[in-house]
């Protein structure tokens, strides 16, 4: 399955920011996520440096995404992506607060940017309301989130159903298995290895070239590693 790497947190600086991009560019990835709404939204004029040199740097080959985790009003949405245009950028996640479908339908229609959101939805009727209501082009359904693998492929039918591409969000080890069978998945992420929970278990499939392949055993393969599961236990 194709992944995408998210990186470059609104905390870091610019020359960090940079770093974790080169980090994932070493390992072969052309798809990268970065984090705007940089002091919650008050700092427009620096997102705006940091998606150019972000650019500048992956090049214009690379697909490259942002994501506001809900920074910006429904009217500054709207101007930001249309300054985001200049950059090619793949999809805009987040821009408000996900639970505003009417704001975020509103910022849908006024770019030509492909909004995304789902993370923080924990049902299909959630998701059902966010679809049909027109608030997004890419459903981000959470596997760990939404109810399990069942509930994750009703949701992603969901999406199939309207014409809509669906991306991940985290466990990608579990969403790339489910993707297999999911043909309107477009992307899954993949973060460093802190988001992405690979260390508990033996053997975790890695990227490579910027495609992660699941394991080939019966159902998710996943084994937990006993020795990081004592060392992490409490109690």
């Amino acid at each position: 399955m194709p992944v995408y790497a998210t990186a470059g947190w609104t905390n870091y600086t610019q020359d960090e920011v940079l770093d974790s991009f080169k980090y994932f560019m070493d390992r072969g990835f052309s798809r990268f996520k970065m984090k705007v709404g940089k002091d919650f939204g008050k700092s427009e004029r620096e997102d705006l440096a940091r998606v150019e040199a972000v650019r500048r740097l992956v090049g214009d080959d690379a697909e490259l995404y942002v994501d506001a985790n809900w920074a910006y009003t429904v009217k500054q949405s709207i101007r930001m992506s249309r300054q985001f245009e200049q950059f090619d950028i793949g999809f805009f996640e987040e821009p408000i607060i996900a639970d505003d479908i009417d704001g975020m339908r509103a910022i849908r229609q006024a770019t030509i940017i492909p909004i995304a959101s789902g993370e923080l939805e924990y049902t299909k009727y959630g998701f059902k309301d966010l679809i049909a209501r027109g608030g997004v082009d890419i459903p981000q359904p959470d596997i760990g989130r939404v109810g399990g693998i069942t509930e994750w492929l009703k949701v992603a039918h969901m999406a199939h159903a309207f014409n809509l591409e669906i991306t991940t969000h985290s466990l990608p080890i579990l969403h790339a298995h489910v993707g297999m069978a999911t043909p309107n998945l477009k992307l899954v992420e993949y973060g460093r290895v802190e988001h992405t929970y690979d260390f508990w278990f033996k053997d975790a499939p890695k990227p490579e070239n910027g495609r992660l392949r699941p394991f080939d055993r019966p159902g998710h393969g996943l084994e937990l590693d006993p020795d990081v599961v004592a060392k992490y236990s409490v109690g």
